[in-house]
């Protein structure tokens, strides 16, 4: 009985200990956000990514301010999201946009990061027509032109752009972005900005992750996505 109630304990302190881990390193992350934004005298929103952590997290976080939450996979999005229809949780869909999937990622999320096809973006505006919502969206665009990325060409963008600018249920708000991991992101990010800048009814610059975010911020960014820096690489 005692090493079991031993082995209990050990397990519950585990517990605390990882729990106040995240919540620790979500606080220490949001005071570095927040003395950037004094720095470069603008605001900054934080998306945390929470694909693969449970709900419990979310509400934790979400009970400390956070309300902006990113999922990638939507299957995995729609058991947490529907589990938590009574928080006030602005949901962002940051993951590859599926034909089959449009329907739910409407019903389900206020923004999607990802549009970057003709027939998804007018498949999101019927449906979302259909269903009474202006959907929020960003432009992805692929910075280095690298095929195993998603997203348009910067020289795609002014055509690109003017289908969605003519549809009634879709407000394009702004221009994501993935750059090179194996190069420094600087010159990526700074042509993204220039994009930005070029296009004045856009109020977001979603670009920063974990391993980037700082340089994203000294770019222009105003909109990060960050997981691994709260929660840890996954396993």
């Amino acid at each position: 009985m005692v090493s079991l109630l031993g082995w209990q304990l050990c397990q519950y302190y585990l517990i605390i200990t990882m729990l106040a881990n995240y919540v620790d390193k979500y606080k220490d992350l949001k005071t570095r956000i927040n003395d950037l934004e004094k720095l470069y005298n603008r605001e900054i929103r934080l998306i945390v990514v929470s694909k693969t952590q449970n709900p419990e997290r979310i509400i934790t976080l979400n009970n400390l301010g956070q309300t902006d939450f990113g999922e990638n996979y939507v299957d995995e999005a729609s058991e947490k999201i529907n589990s938590m229809r009574n928080s006030n949780i602005t949901w962002h869909f940051i993951g590859k946009i599926q034909s089959n999937k449009i329907k739910i990622i409407c019903k389900l999320f206020d923004w999607v990061h990802t549009v970057s096809s003709e027939k998804h973006v007018k498949k999101i505006d019927e449906v979302s027509k259909s269903i009474n919502k202006v959907m929020n969206v960003c432009i992805q665009i692929n910075i280095d032109n690298e095929q195993t990325k998603g997203g348009i060409t910067l020289e795609e963008y002014d055509k690109f752009s003017s289908i969605l600018c003519g549809l009634q249920n879709i407000k394009l708000r702004g221009l994501m972005t993935i750059p090179r991991s194996d190069i420094p992101s600087e010159e990526s990010f700074a042509r993204m900005y220039d994009l930005y800048k070029k296009n004045d009814y856009l109020d977001t610059l979603s670009m920063g992750m974990s391993s980037d975010f700082v340089t994203a911020i000294e770019n222009g960014a105003n909109m990060l996505r960050i997981g691994q820096e709260i929660f840890g690489k996954r396993t």
